[in-house]
């Protein structure tokens, strides 16, 4: 991923999208939102009988939609409903009545005829008063009694409301009480009153005879009062149905629906039992709410996951574009190896029943996974590695924090103890601290739980089994995948730097020169790869086998020449196809081999693609037309860290041989030069090594070969020879 190659990036990113989808599959299928328990409720309905006891099968909280129903009912019925206070009405009916009163006086006052003046005021107030009314008021004695008394009892109605009720629309509110909004000086008042006050225009003669009984009028005035009152009296309360429906809204907003708690084990249907209506709807309120839970729970699971998986997409991104593609091998087992502790986790989280528990932990092999991490890729790759397997650990087991501690903790040792292993039996000893740490982390973990000493002792007992087992399957997984995937673990690269190997042993037999070479390179870039936090002993076996294409005609290569130089008896394009060969020819023996990628690399890469500059100047000064290309070697720049400092090593080790009196100045100068010219010819471009590295290096190989070009003193037998 992330490389210069789009194919490969697209193959790698197409495994990597199938393990996503492979582990959502299985996240909603065996994860803890699975929903397993639902077919408890199968085959269940109004008025069967049921044929099984049913559970729930896990803890879970449901809304009881009956009562719900009722609170809801019941605090809506608490409301109450707003009715609006028309003062412009009132104002209005006063004011006709000052006209009125203004009117029978001014026609009183000129003695017109009583006929004329009762028509006359059933013109100008038609429909108010009846003529019965109007000719008792004119013959009555006590005509401005009753005015005033009219006018009193008038605006005290009008003041207390006539209401005027809606056919429809109050049944939802309280019955006993309603609010009464009045509009006072540009302010609204509210005021609480009880229905027993509301005065209709049904209730309006009752209302009036009451308050003339309460002033102890006789008849005929009263009845005078009463029809001058009725007259001028209307409707000036309103029902605010918006308002009245928005209260209605609010309330019914912030009640909180009732719920009810069901255990796992608590018995909702007995074997036997008629499943009446109200069981069944308790049962389907139960079932929503198992699958809304669930769902709820798979989406967070799903949620870690693609966190996990984005963080570990970045990480072998970075982990790839440090090292190159030589390791690229085992990104494929990285991804896949989590898709399986993706798996495992969650058979574990299965058997601890979806519970917040440690049961079921010792079911998940870390160490395996963390340990071939960090045995593969190093340390610095295992440690955040074991951060996204606690990731998928909590996406697995729904934040289960036993899990989640034990996973980290117990993949971090386990990374620091075998990325720390030299050899496989050192595996053997990892295995044996792996199981002491976790059961120190089991008995932590439990011991605030109330488990018997036993049972604590027995359950931490199968943690470290768990580590110790984890420990030996990766002594047995290794070798399987070193062999089927290539892939340079520490383990096979000791192997290889045995200089006692048959290809080794090969090369000392067939060019000793080249064999030497090979050793001096070895020690240069070991030293400088260790320097700058590269991977020292892939620099060393690629150093090692770099020249192992030169067994087939070791005579043409300087190193093994004794005087007489192959070269000089045949044509310099000759000479470098010969000298070109030795790469592919490495490169051939190498895969025969069975070499790691990563090896074979260093060796494709060594030279790189620079021109075999002796012989392209010779051929030059013979023919100007000659192709550059055809005195280049046929491979390519280096692409990593270790094929750099092997290209860097092999160019020093062979050209230092040439200086005469390689004092540490002159070393240091002459390094630095063939460090340049190989920054210059864009050789080093591609191996992310930054000048930092390359000063570095630089000095680690003065320091090197300064021990190796050192003085020595010259003894007296030896004068003697020279004498």
């Amino acid at each position: 991923m992330f490389s210069s190659d789009p194919a490969r990036d697209r193959f790698y990113l197409l495994h990597f999208l199938l393990s996503i989808g492979a582990a959502t599959i299985l996240l909603f299928l065996l994860g803890p939102g699975s929903a397993a328990v639902k077919r408890n409720f199968q085959g269940l309905s109004p008025g069967n009988i049921a044929d099984r006891d049913v559970t729930a099968g896990k803890d879970v909280v449901y809304v009881d939609a009956e009562a719900t129903r009722l609170r809801v009912e019941a605090e809506e019925r608490l409301v109450l409903p707003v009715f609006q206070f028309d003062s412009g009405i009132t104002e209005r009916r006063l004011d006709q009545y000052g006209e009125f009163q203004a009117s029978f006086r001014e026609l009183i006052g000129q003695d017109v005829a009583l006929e004329t003046s009762i028509l006359m005021l059933q013109s100008k107030f038609p429909g108010a008063l009846s003529r019965e009314t109007l000719s008792l008021l004119a013959k009555s004695p006590l005509k401005g009694q009753a005015l005033v008394y009219a006018g009193d009892i008038l605006g005290t109605i009008l003041q207390n409301g006539v209401f005027s009720l809606p056919t429809e629309g109050l049944a939802s509110f309280n019955q006993d009480y309603f609010a009464l909004r009045r509009q006072v000086n540009d302010k609204s008042d509210l005021e609480q009153r009880a229905r027993a006050t509301v005065v209709t225009k049904e209730d309006l003669r009752a209302v009036v005879l009451a308050e003339i009984g309460k002033k102890h009028l006789a008849y005929p005035l009263s009845s005078i009062v009463e029809g001058l009152v009725l007259g001028f009296a209307s409707e000036n309360v309103f029902f605010d149905e918006t308002t009245s429906l928005a209260r209605l809204h609010k309330v019914s907003a912030r009640i909180e629906p009732v719920t009810r708690a069901v255990g796992r084990n608590e018995l909702l249907i007995r074997k036997g039992q008629i499943v009446s209506e109200e069981d069944y709807a308790r049962l389907l309120a139960i079932k929503n709410a198992v699958s809304r839970a669930d769902i709820g729970l798979s989406l967070r699971g799903l949620g870690i996951l693609l966190t996990a998986a984005g963080f570990g997409f970045f990480m072998l991104g970075r982990r790839d574009k440090d090292n190159g593609p030589g390791e690229s091998g085992g990104i494929l087992l990285c991804v896949y190896g989590a898709l399986a502790f993706y798996l495992l986790t969650l058979f574990a989280s299965r058997a601890s029943q979806g519970q917040m528990l440690a049961e079921g932990i010792y079911l998940i092999p870390v160490a395996l996974f963390a340990g071939i991490g960090a045995t593969l890729a190093g340390q610095r790759f295992a440690f955040p590695y074991t951060a996204v397997l606690g990731m998928l650990a909590a996406s697995a087991s729904n934040l289960n924090p036993y899990f989640i501690v034990f996973v980290i903790l117990a993949g971090i040792f386990a990374s620091f103890v075998s990325g720390s292993a030299g050899t496989r039996i050192e595996l053997v000893r990892a295995g044996v601290y792996q199981a002491g740490f976790q059961f120190l982390v089991g008995v932590i973990l439990l011991a605030q739980q109330d488990l018997r000493f036993g049972e604590l002792m027995a359950f931490s007992g199968y943690l470290a089994l768990s580590g110790f087992v984890s420990c030996a399957l990766m002594l047995a997984v290794l070798p399987v995948l070193e062999q089927s995937m290539n892939l340079p673990t520490r383990f096979r690269l000791l192997e290889l730097s045995d200089v006692n190997a048959a290809p080794l042993k090969e090369l000392l037999t067939q060019a000793p020169g080249t064999y030497a070479h090979s050793m001096n390179v070895a020690h240069l870039a070991e030293a400088a790869a260790e320097d700058i936090g590269a991977n020292p002993l892939l620099a060393r076996v690629g150093a090692y086998y770099h020249d192992i294409g030169k067994t087939e005609q070791p005579e043409y290569f300087v190193e093994n020449q004794r005087g007489t130089n192959k070269h000089d008896e045949i044509n310099p394009r000759l000479s470098a196809t010969v000298i070109r060969s030795h790469v592919k020819i490495g490169m051939e023996k190498a895969k025969e081999l069975k070499l790691p990628k990563a090896v074979v690399d260093i060796i494709a890469q060594h030279h790189g693609n620079s021109v075999i500059a002796w012989f392209y100047d010779k051929a030059k000064k013979a023919d100007d037309s000659i192709r550059k290309e055809d005195f280049s070697y046929p491979g390519s720049p280096p692409a990593n860290k270790e094929s750099g400092i092997v290209m860097l090593a092999d160019a020093v080790e062979a050209s230092s041989r040439t200086l005469k009196k390689p004092s540490v100045p002159r070393l240091d100068a002459h390094v630095r030069q063939l460090i340049l010219d190989k920054v210059l010819e864009g050789q080093l471009d591609d191996c992310a090594l930054t000048l930092r590295d390359l000063e570095v290096i630089r000095h680690s190989f003065v320091r090197i070969m300064a021990g190796q070009f050192h003085s020595r003193i010259e003894y007296p037998k030896q004068k003697e020879q020279q004498a």
